[in-house]
């Protein structure tokens, strides 16, 4: 990856001098922040910069975890607040029939302003020494990343935060097969 880069004579590469950009777009939901930010420190092992975006809530709570980070290792990630319209999560209840976490939906109605500010990083970044931005986004923010594909030298990737195991164990059990309790 470091073909990407301008060697400076001494060797090292500068963030400043990166011709790609990294932007990361996780879903606010704890198992989906998490694996995005595990893999920005992944890429930003690279020396590669990755902006990690999300509602201030939600980036507030990336940035506590990064805490337990190898400093070295999170050099090059940079956190963009975005605001969003206030949001109140209703508490959870234990004895309501459907069991999806209803608290959650007001913040997830809350992303949907993140469109324009991340079109906007995105082409910030491309007119700051970058040749290409690439934007990581979960699965479930594809209405976020929707115009980034019209921007030159722009691409979307997505990125599905759900485990192998837990994709076959869908297809298993959607096409009748019995789940296995026990190994004999």
């Amino acid at each position: 990856m470091a073909e990407n880069y301008t060697t400076k004579r001494n060797g090292q590469i500068s963030v400043q001098d990166a011709q790609v950009a990294v932007v990361m777009v996780p879903l606010s939901a704890q198992g989906h922040l998490n694996q995005l930010l595990h893999l920005s420190r992944l890429i930003t092992s690279y020396n590669i910069p990755v902006h990690y975006v999300g509602a201030t809530t939600h980036i507030r709570q990336a940035k506590f975890r990064v805490h337990g980070f190898d400093p070295a290792t999170a050099k090059n990630l940079y956190f963009h607040e975005f605001p969003t319209p206030p949001f109140e999560n209703p508490p959870p209840n234990p004895n309501a029939s459907n069991k999806f976490p209803n608290q959650l939906i007001p913040s997830f109605y809350a992303t949907i302003h993140l469109r324009e500010p991340v079109c906007s990083l995105v082409r910030q970044l491309l007119g700051a020494n970058h040749r290409r931005v690439i934007v990581i986004y979960d699965s479930m923010m594809t209405w976020v990343v929707e115009d980034v594909p019209a921007i030159p030298n722009a691409e979307c990737y997505r990125f599905n935060s759900i485990s192998a195991f837990h994709t076959f164990s869908c297809i298993w059990e959607s096409r009748g097969k019995p789940l296995i309790t026990s190994w004999n």
